[in-house]
C-alpha cells in the first residue's frame, strides 16, 4: 500500500518512480559534491530573500545572464528582462514571504547540476500601522525545476527555471496580475 501511495505521489509531482533509478546522484559522494549542494541551497535561499526584500538586483547572484525562465505568465530569456519584470510587478506593494524546502539536487556534473525544490509563497496585504493581518493572505504551493551552471569563478547560478503551481489558497486579490495562476501541468 505504501509503495503505491508513494508512486502516486511521485506521479502527481511529475516524477515517475522509474525516473528515480536514472538519477546519477542522490547523495553527496565527495566533499566537493557536498559543497556544491550546500552552495545551491544557499543560492535558493538568496532568491527568496531577494523577492521578499524587493532587492531584485540581487537576482544577479541567482541567475545566469542568459536565464531561460518560465515563471509567471511571461517567460523570459535573459536576466535583465527578468529583473525588469520583477520591478514592474506589484510585488513591491505587498509584503511577501517566500520559502524553499525539500530541495533535491541531482545529476551533479563538473559544470552543471539539476534541482527540484518545493516552495511556499505568501502574499500579505499591505502593512497597516506596522501590522500584517493574517486574514489577508494568499498562499501559493509551488515546485521549481532548475538547471544549474557552474561559473568560471566557481559560483553556481540557475541557467533554466520552470515553476509549477500546485495550489493557491486565500485572498487572490492580493496577488499581482502578472503572477502565475493555478496550474497542475508542468510549464
Amino acid at each position: 500500500m505504501y509503495i503505491s501511495f508513494a508512486a502516486s505521489a511521485l506521479a502527481l509531482f511529475g516524477l515517475a518512480s522509474s525516473q528515480l533509478a536514472n538519477y546519477s546522484s542522490f547523495t553527496a559522494r565527495t566533499p566537493t559534491d557536498a559543497m556544491t549542494i550546500s552552495g545551491i541551497h544557499n543560492v535558493l535561499a538568496l532568491f527568496n530573500y531577494a523577492l521578499d526584500s524587493k532587492n531584485f538586483e540581487a537576482l544577479r547572484d541567482v541567475y545566469t545572464t542568459d536565464i531561460v525562465a518560465r515563471v509567471a505568465r511571461v517567460p523570459t530569456n535573459d536576466l535583465d528582462s527578468l529583473i525588469k519584470f520583477y520591478n514592474g510587478t506589484a510585488l513591491g506593494d505587498v509584503v511577501t514571504q517566500h520559502t524553499a524546502h525539500t530541495i533535491f539536487v541531482y545529476d551533479l556534473q563538473q559544470e552543471s547540476a539539476k534541482s527540484i525544490s518545493y516552495a511556499n509563497a505568501l502574499y500579505f496585504s499591505k502593512v497597516q500601522n506596522g501590522q500584517i493581518f493574517a486574514r489577508d493572505v494568499d498562499t501559493f504551493y509551488e515546485r521549481y525545476d532548475d538547471v544549474w551552471q557552474r561559473q568560471k569563478d566557481g559560483r553556481w547560478l540557475i541557467k533554466e527555471r520552470s515553476i509549477n503551481i500546485y495550489a493557491q489558497v486565500g485572498n487572490s486579490s492580493l496577488v499581482p496580475p502578472t503572477q502565475p495562476t493555478f496550474n497542475t501541468s508542468k510549464v
